[in-house]
C-alpha cells in the first residue's frame, strides 16, 4: 500500500496518527519489552502463511489459525494475541496494566453462524472512546503501525524463503550480543547526552534512529580509517557517509552462480546443458 505523505511527516515528527477513525499513538521505550514481544504479529509475512489461510487478511488468517489450534487440541502459536498486544499498546487501551489485562479488554466479535470467522475486534480506549477494527481494516492499519514504529516490512511479494534467508544470515553475521533495552538506553544516553530518564519517554522509532545514527557515524569513522590506511573494501566503501545509508538493490541471501561451491555450481549447469538438458536459471542462497 502507497503511504500518504501527510502520514509520512507526521511519523517523522513523531505525532500521532489518525487513520481508519483511530488515533494511532507511537509506541514508547517504556513499553519496549512489550513492544518487542508484539513486534512479530506486525512484521509478520502473509505469504508465510498455511496455504488454507493465504487467501484471508493477515487480522482473519491469525485468528483462524488459533481457532483451528484449539479445536485440535494443540498450542496456538500466539500471533492473534500478540497482534491485540500491539494494538493496545499503539491505542493506549490499559496504559500501566498488564499486557494480559490490555488484551483482556479487546472483545472478538465473531459470524454466529461461522465462529471460525472473526468479524472485528472491539474495545474501550482509556477516555471511553469506542474502539471496531475489522480484518480489512487492519489490513490497512498494518503498515501506517509499522512505519510509526519503525518496523521494516517487505513486499506482501517476497519470497518468504529470501527473507527467512536473508534474516539468518544477518544474524550469523554478527556476534553473539546480550541484548538488553537497558544497555541500549544507557548507550544512546552516553552518545546524546540525554538523560536515561528521558529517552524511555522517546518513541520507539526515535530511539531506533539515534541508534542507526550513531552506528552509522561510527561505521563511517572506521571505514574512513580502514582507506586512509590502504584497506580496500569488496564493492566499494560501505558506508561512504556519517549522514546517509548507501543504497543497495542486492540480497545478501543471493551469490552468483560463478561463486557458489568455489565455481562447482556453475560447472554443473554447463554440463547440465551439454548433455541435451535445458540449463536452468537459478539463485542459490547461501549455504543451501
Amino acid at each position: 500500500m502507497e503511504m500518504r505523505e501527510s502520514i509520512r511527516r507526521t511519523v517523522a515528527r513523531y505525532d500521532p496518527v489518525e487513520a481508519e477513525g483511530l488515533i494511532l499513538h507511537p509506541i514508547l521505550v517504556g513499553e519496549y519489552e512489550s513492544f518487542l514481544k508484539a513486534r512479530p504479529a506486525i512484521a509478520f509475512l502473509p505469504r508465510s502463511l498455511p496455504v488454507q489461510y493465504l487467501s484471508e487478511p493477515l487480522l482473519s488468517a491469525f485468528y483462524r489459525m488459533e481457532y483451528d489450534a484449539i479445536q485440535a487440541g494443540e498450542t496456538p502459536q500466539g500471533l492473534l494475541y500478540r497482534c491485540i498486544l500491539f494494538l493496545a499498546l499503539s491505542l493506549g487501551v490499559g496504559k500501566g496494566l498488564a499486557e494480559e489485562e490490555r488484551v483482556g479488554r479487546f472483545r472478538l466479535t465473531v459470524d454466529p453462524e461461522n465462529p471460525a470467522r472473526l468479524m472485528r475486534l472491539e474495545t474501550t480506549t482509556d477516555e471511553g472512546e469506542p474502539v471496531k477494527i475489522t480484518p480489512v481494516q487492519f489490513q490497512r492499519l498494518r503498515p501506517i503501525l509499522a512505519v510509526q514504529n519503525g518496523i521494516d516490512l517487505p513486499s506482501d511479494d517476497a519470497n518468504p524463503d529470501l527473507v527467512e534467508a536473508e534474516r539468518e544470515i544477518a544474524a550469523q553475521k554478527g556476534p553473539k550480543l546480550d541484548v538488553s533495552v537497558e544497555t541500549l538506553v544507557s548507550s544512546v544516553a552516553l552518545f546524546t547526552g540525554t538523560d536515561e530518564a528521558d529517552i524511555y519517554r522517546w518513541p520507539v522509532l526515535k530511539l531506533e534512529r539515534r541508534r542507526e545514527a550513531i552506528s552509522r557515524a561510527l561505521h563511517f569513522l572506521v571505514c574512513g580509517i580502514g582507506e586512509a590506511s590502504g584497506g580496500r573494501f569488496k564493492g566499494g566503501n560501505p558506508c561512504p557517509s556519517p549522514f546517509f545509508d548507501r543504497v543497495s538493490d542486492e540480497s545478501v541471501a543471493l551469490v552468483s552462480l560463478d561463486s557458489f561451491a568455489g565455481g562447482a555450481g556453475k560447472q554443473a549447469v554447463q554440463q547440465a546443458g551439454g548433455s541435451g538438458a535445458p540449463a536452468p536459471m537459478i539463485d542459490f542462497p547461501k549455504g543451501g
